[in-house]
Formats: structure tokens, C-alpha cells, sequence
């Protein structure tokens, strides 16, 4: 222990290694993930109070987190406020907001102050930035420096307590409203249209002489399809902009099984065999790396591609059709169709190269957090003379949001690919857990043998069940979505992939995953806000 008490890096390092490894142990199927490093660097500490590591440990970690974060949703954040997010985003307000009224009143009731109080609000919300944004106002709310550095530990220690059952507490509902609900998933994601389908490319024999430019096939007959080529009196053509066809012509469609046999019975006849096998062209799949072709639709690019298609993009581990509007990321890998000559000027232009998808761009990445760092610190005032600041946590998310739905300005490309985000992620959200554990130190030791600590605990459970029960009885009885689709909005209320990782193992379907997506950017700014605004009243 003196060892780890003299080696703030190696305190940093052991701390992170064995939470990891406690993080990957299932128990009934549950596991704890990177959460377990919290409990690590608590356990740590309260043997040991003097284990500290540097509070920009945890600042740096929550901010890269909660930015690379921002960046992959920012794009399907602002898209799902046109259609349904707006009122997932609003189902998603009215449970936090029930759950703050909760707080408020059940915090007195119990006894519990006004710091530990808010950091049990945090905890059963399972929300380490929100208890952050605690732990960061509470400076300018005690005077005392002695005081100071008493209360500073009380919310990190009620967010360790409550935080446990803000998972399994969820899980509990999940699994119990499945259960008397009896769901099935299987049907829930056909009818949603989210049922796993690969993408395949099959032959169809126009019959019609009224069909549009074979470029807006798609909208015109509203269908999930892309041409990949066109042949006409046995010659083969990639189409483009002002082509159409006439009866006797063969189009090559990519799309599922279920849009394709749509598309048959609206195009003409269905053919045998796989064209994707004819030597007339070439096939390749290609890397994304050159940052020229990022940030784009794929519209305003074919300029730069003739003779060159692009039918598919995979990106992680999920395969889109190629549209006009796709706009490409570092690290996606494209399907191309072209012409035996052209092929590797496509694998040129797209760059395929892992080498320089590996040598990250920091450039922007510390542009943009030093923009949202700014962005945090920008007093926002509320009725009553109290001020808020979204701070290290909600700033860099709100400017990551903005910054990854425009993918670039000018020159400057936003995104990070996606492994790379992937990595950076976990790495920052270690960082934070590691370093915030920490500070609980002797704190944590003295709450284990308080009464107070069941209060914590108790008070934690009946936050938890009030979020949770309230969205999946509100979203899936009453408006109507899909179960898995509101226990995916309950994972992201609750910012929490544990919880999002049960659940999909549950549906085996995309729809927790589009719940997650929709109202995490809202949850994880509006809990920083209802944390701290628990905090000013009660403290």
C-alpha cells in the first residue's frame, strides 16, 4: 500500500488493471463492467486514505468520455428529433423530472444532507458525470475550506452506495414487466422492421415502361434498395444521374430479402443466380482513411467517383445500403462496384489504409474539448439567483453532439474513426472511475458502519424503480413503443451500458439500441442539471 501511496501512476495503473479484470466476471449472467474500477479505486482508498490521485485524472477521463460520446451520436441525435425523438426525448424528461420531485421529497424524509443526498440522486440514476458536476459545484457552495473537504467526499460515497442497486434495479423491472407482459421480442423486431437481415444483391427483369430515373428508384417507390448496375441488350452499365430503363433491361438490386422481393413485384420479374459474381466488373471492399471523402453525402461526391459505386457501408459491425444522403466516417468500409479499370483509382480515392486510419488526427479531438471545456464554464442563470455550469462533463457533450452531426467544416474533419472512438471512450471513462474512487478514501470506511449508509441504499432503490417503472409502463402501455425499444430508453436514461447490455442480450435485436442512442445525449445533460439542482436546494 505505502508502495501505491508514493506512485501516484502506479496507484493509477493497478487501480484500472484489476477493476478491468473484476469488470469481465459474470455472476447469474451479470457483470460489472468498467463500473467495477470505481469500486476498485474505492477499496483501495478506504484501506488506504492516503491513495490519491490528482483530480485532472478524473477531469481529463469524463471529458474525453463523455466527448467521444457525443461525436458518434450526434448524427442520429438531431435525425431522431425529426421523427420519434422528440417524444422519446420527452417521455425521457418526465421521468427524470419524477424522479428529481422523488429526491426532493424523500431526501428529508430520510434524514440524508443535502451533499449525500445529491450524490444519492446520482448513483441511482447510475450517471458518473452528473455526480461530477456535483462534486464540482460544491466548492462554491461551502465557504469552509475545513468543511470543504469534509462535504466534497459525502457525494461520491452516497453515489457508490446507491449505484449498485441504479443497475440492478432496472434489470429487476426490465425483467419482471417482460416476464408478466410476456413479450416477444422476435415479433417486436419484425414489426418494427429491425429484424436482423443480411444485405444481398439479386437480379430483376424490368417490365415496366413508366419507372423513374433509375438514381430515384428508391424514393419513388419507397423502398430500401440501391442499383448497383444496369444491363441493357446484354451490355453492363453503372447507373447514373439521367439513366433509365425500358422492359427487357436487368437491374442489379442490393438490399434485404424483404425489399427485394418488393422491389420485384414492383419493377418486373425476379431471376436466378448471384450477379455479384460477374467478371464484367470488379468488386471490392474498401477502408475508408482519406478525410477528403468524410463529412459528405454521397451525393455530393459522385462527381469525384465516375465510373465508380458505392452500394454498401459497414460501419462497426452493421451493413447500411448506400443512399444519396450517406455521409461516410473514418473507418467505415464501403462496397464498390466499378469498372475493371477504375477499381483502384476507387481504392485510392477512399484511401484503405490502416495505417492511416491509425495515426489519429488530435488535432481536432483537442480543438473540439477545449471548445466545450469553454462551453462549460458559461454561468447559466436560473430563476432565484442560482447559476449553473454544464461544466467538464455537459459541455464537451453538447459541443460534441453539434460537432459530430456536421462531421467537418471546411477542412477540418470532427469524427474520429470509430475504433478509435471506441478505445478513447473506455480508456477516458476508466480514467474518471479510477480517479474518483479515489477521493471516497476514509469517508467511505466511516459510511459502511452508519446507519445512514441503509438510508443511502433505500432511498437509491426508490429512485431507480420510480425512473424505470414510470418509462416502461408510460412508453410501452400507454404510447405504444415496442418493449425492447422502452428498455433501451431506460438503459440510456440510466447512461448505463451494463444495463443496455442485458437488455440486448434479452431482445437479440436493435431496438434497445435505438432507444439507448435517442435519449442519451438529453438524459446525461438533463441529470447533470437535475443533480445539481438538487444539490442547491437541499445543501
Amino acid at each position: 500500500m505505502q508502495l501505491l501511496v508514493d506512485n501516484q501512476l502506479l496507484a493509477l495503473l493497478v487501480i484500472m488493471s484489476i477493476g478491468l479484470v473484476i469488470g469481465r466476471l459474470r455472476i447469474g449472467g451479470f457483470s460489472l463492467g468498467v463500473a467495477a474500477v470505481l469500486f476498485v479505486g474505492i477499496g483501495f482508498s478506504t484501506a488506504e486514505p492516503e491513495i490519491q490521485l490528482p483530480p485532472i485524472v478524473f477531469i481529463i477521463g469524463l471529458s474525453l468520455f463523455v466527448y467521444t460520446i457525443g461525436l458518434e451520436a450526434g448524427p442520429g441525435f438531431f435525425r431522431s428529433l425529426r421523427t420519434t425523438g422528440v417524444r422519446h426525448n420527452l417521455l425521457g424528461a418526465g421521468a427524470i423530472l419524477l424522479a428529481t420531485l422523488t429526491a426532493l421529497v424523500i431526501i428529508p424524509l430520510l434524514g440524508i444532507g443535502g451533499a449525500s443526498g445529491a450524490g444519492m440522486f446520482t448513483g441511482a440514476m447510475t450517471n458518473t458525470p452528473a455526480m461530477a458536476a456535483v462534486v464540482d459545484a460544491i466548492p462554491g457552495l461551502v465557504n469552509d475550506p475545513a468543511r470543504l473537504a469534509e462535504v466534497v467526499e459525502l457525494p461520491v460515497v452516497a453515489y457508490s452506495l446507491a449505484y449498485p442497486i441504479g443497475v440492478l434495479g432496472v434489470i429487476v423491472s426490465v425483467a419482471i414487466l417482460g416476464k408478466v407482459w410476456k413479450i416477444d421480442h422476435d415479433a417486436e423486431a419484425r414489426k418494427a422492421g429491425v429484424a436482423p437481415q443480411k444485405l444481398i444483391t439479386r437480379r430483376i427483369r424490368v417490365e415496366r415502361d413508366d419507372l423513374a430515373e433509375v438514381v430515384n428508384l428508391r424514393n419513388g417507390l419507397h423502398l430500401q434498395i440501391i442499383v448497383s448496375r444496369i444491363e441493357h441488350n446484354g451490355k453492363l452499365f453503372l447507373p447514373e444521374p439521367g439513366d433509365t430503363v425500358e422492359p427487357g433491361d436487368i437491374l442489379s438490386i442490393v438490399g434485404t430479402a424483404e425489399e427485394i422481393e418488393r422491389a420485384a413485384a414492383e419493377i418486373g420479374e425476379l431471376l436466378p443466380g448471384d450477379p455479384t459474381h460477374d467478371e464484367r466488373l470488379d468488386y471490392r471492399r474498401i477502408f475508408v482513411s482519406t478525410s477528403s471523402m468524410v463529412g459528405i453525402p454521397l451525393s455530393k461526391l459522385n462527381s469525384r467517383m465516375p465510373g465508380i459505386l458505392v452500394t454498401r457501408v459497414r460501419r462497426g459491425d452493421v451493413d447500411m445500403v448506400a443512399t444519396p444522403d450517406t455521409v461516410l466516417q473514418l473507418g467505415d468500409r464501403v462496397r464498390v462496384v466499378s469498372t475493371h479499370d477504375r477499381i483502384d483509382q476507387a481504392t485510392r480515392l477512399f484511401g484503405d489504409s490502416y495505417k492511416r486510419l491509425s495515426d489519429i488526427n488530435l488535432l481536432p479531438l483537442l480543438a473540439g474539448m477545449a471548445i466545450g471545456v469553454l462551453v462549460g464554464m458559461i454561468p447559466l442563470p436560473l430563476p432565484g439567483g442560482i447559476t449553473l455550469r454544464l461544466g467538464s462533463a455537459g459541455g464537451p457533450l453538447v459541443v460534441a453532439l453539434t460537432l459530430g452531426a456536421l462531421g467537418r467544416t471546411g477542412k477540418i474533419v470532427w469524427q474520429v474513426p470509430y475504433g478509435a472512438n471506441l478505445a478513447l471512450r473506455q480508456f477516458g471513462i476508466t480514467l474518471f472511475l479510477a480517479g474518483i474512487g479515489t477521493t471516497a478514501g476514509a469517508g467511505f470506511k466511516a459510511a459502511l458502519g452508519d446507519p445512514a449508509t441503509l438510508k443511502i441504499i433505500a432511498g437509491g432503490a426508490v429512485l431507480t424503480f420510480v425512473l424505470s417503472l414510470f418509462t416502461l409502463i408510460i412508453g410501452h402501455r400507454v404510447m405504444g413503443i415496442p418493449f425492447g425499444q422502452a428498455a433501451g430508453i431506460v438503459a440510456g436514461l440510466q447512461t448505463h451500458p451494463a444495463i443496455l447490455s442485458y437488455v440486448s442480450d434479452q431482445t437479440r435485436n436493435e431496438l434497445p439500441s435505438m432507444g439507448y442512442t435517442t435519449v442519451y445525449p438529453m438524459s446525461m445533460m438533463v441529470k447533470i442539471i437535475a443533480a445539481q439542482a438538487v444539490l442547491f436546494i437541499l445543501l
